[in-house]
């Protein structure tokens, strides 16, 4: 039963995946990102709703353990396709990955709340998907990957 007039908005996904927004144009990244935004958006809702610290670690490390095979991923291909942009790439992978290993011991240890890590690696990844990542792709794509 509603008391007013309009019905409540429904809540709005932490990371909503969006093809036209977020898409770089090879297949196989673009669901490995898509995987990444779900995972941020677990360990937002984990820590929002659920209010699991436990869980959020948990999901946090999941985050950049699979971060970082994607990287990996990532690069191998960048590799194997000759991108001439590599050495840049895997220098901001690197960093991001020590930055989010940082910001996970600051949670550990209480120096940092549970929505530092999600709301970092959204505002990093998207800009990074939508810049870096996007360069790759005609490259790729040139290799034959969709």
């Amino acid at each position: 039963m509603w008391f007013s007039k309009s019905k409540p908005e429904p809540e709005v996904p932490f990371f909503a995946w969006s093809k036209e927004e977020h898409a770089v144009g090879v297949t196989v990244f673009d669901q490995e990102h898509q995987r990444l935004a779900t995972l941020m958006s677990q360990i937002h809702a984990t820590v929002k709703e659920k209010r699991d610290r436990a869980l959020a670690l948990k999901l946090m490390e999941s985050l950049i353990h699979e971060t970082r095979a994607h990287f990996d991923h990532e690069e191998r291909v960048l590799e194997e396709a000759g991108f001439p942009d590599l050495e840049a790439h895997v220098a901001e992978h690197t960093a991001l990955i020590e930055h989010a290993r940082v910001r996970l011991q600051l949670f550990r240890s209480g120096a940092i709340g549970a929505l530092a890590m999600p709301n970092f690696l959204k505002a990093w990844l998207i800009p990074h998907m939508q810049v870096m990542d996007r360069k790759y792709a005609t490259c790729l794509q040139r290799h034959g990957f969709r």
